[in-house]
């Protein structure tokens, strides 16, 4: 199995020091989110959970982000939940709540797995 680097789930222009975790939201923007100097926690966690998700599962998208079909025009999606060492996250479902047609709403669950010696 393979460990996921901090750039994986973070971007290519992720770094840490001993005192700082520092992501790039220019990483982060690809995934429909626009950087701005006053960008909501909310926006910021949800970019990230679905920048790390890209590792995991998706659709196969082109370097335009298009999503790329087969010959029904289906996307073609993959999963590689089961490629890495301690760490599973998969996208559930989406749905639109009733009171509030113009949002959609992700469920994403996310395992973490830590080996333990029983001595």
């Amino acid at each position: 199995m393979l460990a996921l680097t901090l750039q994986d789930l973070f971007g290519v222009n992720a770094i840490q020091t001993a005192d700082e975790l520092i992501i790039k939201k220019s990483d982060l923007s690809v995934l429909g989110m626009t950087a701005t100097t006053n960008n909501r926690a909310q926006q910021l966690v949800v970019a990230i959970l679905l920048k790390a998700l890209e590792n995991f599962q998706g659709i196969l998208t082109d370097e335009n982000n298009t999503p790329i079909t087969d010959e029904n025009n289906i996307a073609i999606d993959y999963d590689n939940r089961n490629l890495w060492e301690s760490l599973e996250m998969f996208q559930w479902r989406f749905y639109i709540p009733d009171s509030y047609t113009d949002r959609v709403r992700n469920e994403i669950i996310v395992h973490h797995y830590e080996s333990h010696s029983l001595s």
